[in-house]
């Protein structure tokens, strides 16, 4: 896997720097009539494939990538797109579920359309979510569903997705990033099967981690303002199905 990765950086190294528009290809037909996969758009086989550790790696290999920074969104997209499918492609079996954090669990018809509209964004999303979920877990021991440690995931995701949102460098908008932030973070409450008041908890939870973003902060400074929200008690958990003020238990 390392092999086809480090090959991966190699070709979008020298890639990008010539012509990014040269991902853009048209739907192709092979000798046999099977129809390729097109590299300006990413179909549901290809989005139900990969997993978050994909999503995770794209996104080490973009953020590595100077020249990536300094692309416009449109071929920012155009360039993850390309990685995605080319990660797909490297695959030696398809993947038909999809192994997503346990705050996602699977995408929503509303995530996936998201996907597709902002795949560059989609990596950040989910290493946020990735790296989220690992901290979590090594900080809380309790809570996990509707609790404190829950509360602390929802609030430190959105703190770190609305910071990877935000912009590089100069370009760093804290605004930004909380438009972009909220609207995956909502797509991801979609979910007609999920309880009102859980809805409404993680909602809450959410816009507590973008509130947080005034500034680039580190990781480890998001992670410990994230915490301080929930010991203060301003974030939310599920005591006896009522949504109430959380705690420092963990």
């Amino acid at each position: 896997m390392k092999k086809i990765f480090l090959t991966l950086v190699l070709f979008f190294g020298i890639s990008v720097s010539s012509s990014i528009h040269a991902y853009a290809d048209e739907i192709a037909t092979d000798e046999s009539g099977a129809e390729q996969i097109s590299n300006e758009s990413l179909s549901d086989e290809v989005i139900d494939s990969l997993t978050i550790d994909d999503f995770v790696k794209a996104y080490e290999i973009s953020s590595s990538d100077e020249a990536f920074k300094d692309l416009s969104e449109d071929d920012q997209n155009l360039y993850m797109i390309k990685l995605y499918n080319d990660i797909y492609e490297a695959k030696s079996y398809r993947v038909t579920a999809r192994y997503l954090p346990s705050a996602y669990e699977n995408l929503n018809s509303a995530e996936k359309k998201l996907v597709k509209s902002y795949p560059a964004q989609a990596a950040q999303v989910y290493t946020a979510s990735s790296l989220a979920t690992k901290r979590t877990n090594a900080l809380y021991k309790n809570g996990l569903h509707n609790g404190n440690g829950d509360a602390f995931r929802h609030t430190y995701w959105n703190s770190e997705m609305t910071t990877m949102l935000a912009g590089y460098g100069s370009s760093f908008n804290p605004s930004n990033g909380k438009t972009n932030a909220k609207r995956w973070a909502d797509a991801h409450e979609e979910n007609k099967n999920q309880p009102a008041n859980e809805k409404q908890m993680d909602l809450f939870n959410n816009n507590v981690g973008r509130s947080i973003v005034n500034k680039k902060y580190s990781s480890k400074d998001l992670e410990k303002k994230a915490l301080a929200k929930v010991d203060a008690g301003s974030c939310r958990r599920i005591v006896n199905n009522k949504v109430v003020a959380t705690t420092k238990a963990r």
